[in-house]
């Protein structure tokens, strides 16, 4: 006998106990889905918690779905994935798995539908319209889902982001009242910052298929690999303005490395999206917006790997109720619409099956037409840099073999132990070249996202393409990827720590913070036969406190725990250069870095900055609201300001930030930040640049431009995500660590910094034709062209040092991080540089 659970007092008034549920058949069994729930859908918003009890049951009672645990996040939330399919086939569906990789070759079935949720916490309506979904796929009795799971195999991931997801739920949960307010200004609509969207660390996990800087994508991407899905959603929602966007999007603006029949391929699903979505009088479009570019998203990353990627965007309800230009949208009517285009993309694999097959197997079959060599990659005298890339590339499913010979390439030696063979002759193909094409002439100038990220550049590695297959040994595996160091002698005279290393920051860092006395050498010598450079840190066992655990003990588990070479030195002596005991061996001091965030500061970029500190270098950092500086600023050295609008924060931050520099204080000025604290009342002495010809106005106005020109104009001045070639000074404590001047960095908008009239303030800039990859327009290159892209400014008895660019960019720009860590602990070493007959 069915029991009968009763519901609460509450959920009977706010909805009728058999309602419909969103999006499915009236036939479909509303009371159960409740129950198992704990609430009827819409009542409000259900936490991860809540979901993963609910999809758990369901995969107990039912014989058509299992569920995986596949991971955690880095708010430790787990991330699972279902499987849905005929009973007989989920019993067998590890050996199916198992054989996903030569069946996609092969061109075998079944279809593999992936159905991904939520990736953005507070575009909510996808991970409540994941359960629907689930709910109807394990529990309907019709011919329809009967179909879906004879003919297809059905992999869901029903909350892509669980640590925005909570932020969000609680957010809203907690203003709903009775009567939800459906008006945007009502607080329930306006999240506090960071918001929900993010990760835990304030990431776009979105923008996080590439490169992979959090467990929650590399657990995704790994169990995608294994799958191979031939179509993928991801369910999105936007502005409370629009509609309902699915793809195929701008055609325009679509990877010109995605294979035309994708674009077919997707036109043809959305036939079934459009129709779905008529017959329930639901408005929508679909060519307009959106664009496939940047590969490192959900949409675009399965375009370019073997599947079909299908983007959907709902028009929001920020919470429970809004009013929108299409009337009061209810949230149950947003996840109704994701409910209807998860269904009409089953509709389409299971009509289209034959071609989606087919297309994957071409798509691998094509992948290996008349390859030819491969790519070498170096390690540049920097094996744990080189390796966080190479971990990267396995985890995409990527062949890497290490070199056995040395080999000349683009006039560069690539030494057995130090570089890698990527071989084109591979599945991912297109996948490795779109990763390391440096386009610098696209046929498209506005772009949803960023317009290149050639990871031999964001790695500050060479790399060289080779048409001959050189010899190697057996493939890389994650294993071999292991940071490694030589064993550190516990007692010495003095030791030495190559700042080149990719993890010396971590390891100086934490010295610091313990209260040992660490040195730096500013000038290049020699000692005990040991080439030394500028930067590299030196630990003098004779003048560390006593009351310290002995350093030589403590820094043997640091470079064990880092994977950091360390160098024994003998003798105090220098045979070239600065002796250990000498004044261009200064002691450092150990930062207290203060960041700021909240209103006026970009969440993503604050995010960058904490993600940094947490997980790289290992250290905590202050996090305060810039809206609330505290009295004591003088405690802190640095303070770090990510990007944001700070010209909308009221004059008292700046008035407070000024008195901090003139008291002696450092700012670390990022991005947009940076041209912001030129206007702080610090005696700045800028050269001014003259207007050019094109920017000065007539007499009689501007010349009259077409309104239809404003968005091509706009893009064109905008630098919306390039990779820009930078000269650096690399004698200056900024670029210690650095052996070459060129240097490439990423970059987002059009602010320009001012150059300062001290000569030796700017330790690098861009270069006459700095564009590396991606779009720049030409007048904007020749603008920026020269400007500072990093600069130190001593300023009464403090310093400001103007990063153009952000560093520490998506956490993966791994060659710039040293620009940063330099700023953090070096900047204490910038001295005063004007000559007297500059004042």
């Amino acid at each position: 006998m069915r029991r009968i659970l009763l519901l609460p007092l509450w959920m009977l008034l706010v909805q009728p106990l058999f309602a419909a549920l969103p999006g499915l058949p009236e036939t479909v069994d509303a009371d159960g889905f409740s129950q198992r729930l704990g609430f009827a859908p819409g009542q409000r918003h259900p936490h991860h918690h809540e979901l993963l009890a609910f999809y758990r049951q369901l995969a107990a009672e039912s014989e058509r779905v299992t569920i995986e645990t596949i991971g955690r996040t880095h708010g430790g939330r787990e991330q699972v994935l279902l499987v849905f399919a005929r009973p007989d086939r989920l019993a067998d569906v590890e050996r199916l798995r198992a054989g996903r990789v030569a069946a996609s070759r092969a061109g075998d079935g079944p279809p593999v539908i992936w159905l991904g949720y939520s990736v953005h916490g507070n575009e909510a309506s996808g991970a409540s319209a994941a359960a629907l979904v689930a709910w109807y796929l394990a529990t309907a009795d019709d011919d329809q889902v009967r179909q879906w799971l004879d003919e297809l195999v059905i992999v869901m991931e029903p909350v892509i982001n669980p640590d925005g997801l909570d932020r969000f739920a609680h957010w809203v949960n907690m203003h709903r009242g009775r009567n939800p307010s459906a008006d945007p200004n009502d607080r329930e609509h306006n999240e506090a910052w960071p918001n929900g969207r993010t990760s835990y660390y304030w990431f776009d996990l979105n923008r996080d298929w590439l490169p992979l800087t959090h467990p929650a994508s590399r657990n995704r991407i790994r169990h995608y690999r294994q799958w191979r899905p031939h179509v993928v959603t991801d369910a999105h929602e936007m502005g409370h303005r629009s509609s309902y966007f699915f793809q195929p999007g701008i055609p325009e603006r679509n990877n010109p490395a995605t294979p035309e029949r994708v674009f077919e391929l997707t036109a043809k699903i959305a036939e079934f999206h459009g129709r779905i979505l008529d017959a329930a009088g639901e408005p929508y479009y679909s060519r307009e917006s959106f664009d496939d570019y940047y590969i490192g998203k959900g949409s675009t990353y399965p375009d370019i790997t073997g599947g079909i990627g299908i983007l959907f965007e709902q028009g929001s309800s920020r919470g429970h109720r809004m009013d929108t230009p299409f009337g009061e949208r209810e949230f149950n009517n947003a996840v109704a619409n994701q409910v209807r285009t998860s269904i009409s993309t089953l509709r389409a694999a299971t009509a289209l099956g034959d071609e989606l097959i087919e297309h994957q197997r071409q798509f691998f079959a094509e992948a290996r037409e008349g390859t030819r060599g491969g790519w070498l990659l170096g390690d540049d005298g920097d094996p744990a840099r080189a390796h966080r890339l190479l971990a990267t590339l396995l985890t995409h499913g990527i062949e890497i073999r290490p070199l056995e010979a040395a080999i000349k390439a683009d006039e560069r030696e690539f030494q057995p132990g130090r570089a890698w063979f990527i071989p084109a002759d591979q599945d991912q193909r297109r996948f490795i070249e779109a990763l390391f094409a440096t386009p610098t002439e696209l046929p498209m100038e506005t772009f949803y996202d960023v317009s290149a990220w050639p990871l031999q550049h964001a790695f500050d590695l060479p790399l060289a393409r080779v048409t001959r297959i050189p010899s190697t040994g057996q493939p890389l595996s994650d294993s071999a990827l292991g940071a490694s160091s030589a064993a550190v002698p516990e007692n010495a005279l003095a030791w030495r720590i190559g700042w080149r290393q990719h993890r010396a920051a971590a390891v100086l860092a934490a010295l610091l913070a313990d209260g040992y006395r660490v040195q730096v050498f500013q000038m290049p010598g020699r000692v005990d036969d040991i080439e030394i450079v500028r930067g590299d840190v030196l630990v003098h066992a004779g003048i560390q406190p006593d009351s310290l655990e002995p350093v030589g003990r403590r820094l043997q588990a640091l470079a064990r725990e880092h994977g950091v070479s360390v160098d024994v030195l003998t003798r105090g002596l220098a045979t070239g250069g600065a002796d250990l005991g000498s004044p261009s061996v200064p002691v450092l001091e150990a930062p207290r870095p203060l960041m700021l965030a909240g209103e006026g500061v970009s969440s993503y970029a604050a995010g960058y900055v904490w993600h940094w500190f947490d997980q790289h270098l290992d250290q905590p950092v202050t996090r305060v609201e810039a809206l609330n500086l505290p009295g004591n600023l003088g405690d802190y050295r640095p303070i770090i300001l990510p990007p944001g609008r700070y010209e909308r924060l009221p004059s008292t931050v700046a008035e407070q930030l000024t008195e901090y520099v003139r008291d002696g204080g450092t700012l670390i000025a990022l991005g947009s930040a940076a041209t912001w604290v030129q206007s702080l009342d610090l005696g700045w002495r800028f050269i001014e640049a003259a207007d050019s010809k094109a920017n000065k106005d007539t007499e009689a106005g501007p010349e009259r431009a077409a309104y239809a020109d404003f968005e091509p104009d706009f893009a064109r001045r905008l630098i919306g995500g390039s990779a820009l070639a930078v000269e650096l000074d690399i004698t200056h404590p900024l670029a210690y660590g650095y052996t070459r001047e060129g240097l490439t960095l990423f970059r987002q908008g059009a602010h320009r910094l001012r150059t300062s009239d001290n000569r030796y303030a700017t330790p690098g800039r861009y270069t006459d034709s700095p564009l590396v990859a991606g779009y720049l327009g030409a007048e904007t290159a020749d603008k920026i062209a020269q400007t500072p892209a990093l600069a130190a400014d001593r300023l009464g008895r403090g310093t400001v040092i103007r990063i153009a660019d952000d560093p520490l960019f998506r956490g993966y720009w791994a060659g710039a991080e040293r620009l940063f860590a330099n700023a953090l602990l070096f900047s204490p070493l910038i001295e005063a540089t004007r000559l007297p007959e500059d004042d």
